[in-house]
């Protein structure tokens, strides 16, 4: 496997990780490059309602009320929009023929005005690696890697998504070897 690019890719938290920014957690990767790598964590909900942030978006009221996820420690004041089908107006970054990203507000107003994609999700905070380190984590056995599923992101509950995404590439976490030591 090319580790150099794990763009379109879920990363998967090793059973045996501890850092308790990603332990259980399936971040799926929006870019990555020699400069480092950005993802968004997919399975750990900060808050059950988006409504209380509405002022902070500059939105009045909304239509459609969503989840808020935690997609990491780098800037969480920041957010983010995984949606699916890709719609360049947006101005987002595809992840892969029909997945997409986007920090733009307006998708945040076209979602509470009830517009927008029909397949979304809402997170606050990204997951950042800085040159190299991605893949010194990759080869240190921190992560395992798999093909993104549209439906874990979006359809199956939070709660099953590492579970899920392990099984996806059939390992058990019970008989995991991690030889990574603390990470």
């Amino acid at each position: 496997m090319d580790i150099s690019n794990m763009s379109g890719k879920f990363l998967i938290a090793s059973p045996g990780m501890d850092d308790p920014n990603f332990r259980h957690s399936v971040v799926l990767m929006c870019e990555h490059s020699r400069e480092g790598a950005f993802g968004l964590v997919i399975n750990k909900m900060l808050m059950t309602s988006f409504v209380p942030l509405l002022s902070a978006f500059d939105i009045r009221e909304s239509m459609v009320d969503m989840p808020v996820y935690y997609g990491g420690p780098v800037r969480p004041e920041q957010g983010y929009v995984i949606y699916s089908s890709y719609d360049a107006r947006y101005g987002a970054m595809r992840i892969t023929e029909d997945l997409a990203v986007t920090a733009s507000q307006e998708i945040l107003r076209d979602l509470a005005g009830g517009r927008g994609p029909e397949k979304f999700m809402f997170a606050l905070g990204f997951a950042g690696w800085a040159a190299n380190q991605l893949e010194e984590e990759l080869v240190m056995d921190f992560w395992l890697v798999a093909p993104p599923d549209d439906d874990i992101i979006f359809d199956v509950p939070v709660v099953e998504r590492w579970q899920r995404a392990v099984g996806s590439i059939g390992v058990d976490p019970q008989r995991f070897f991690f030889r990574g030591g603390n990470s």
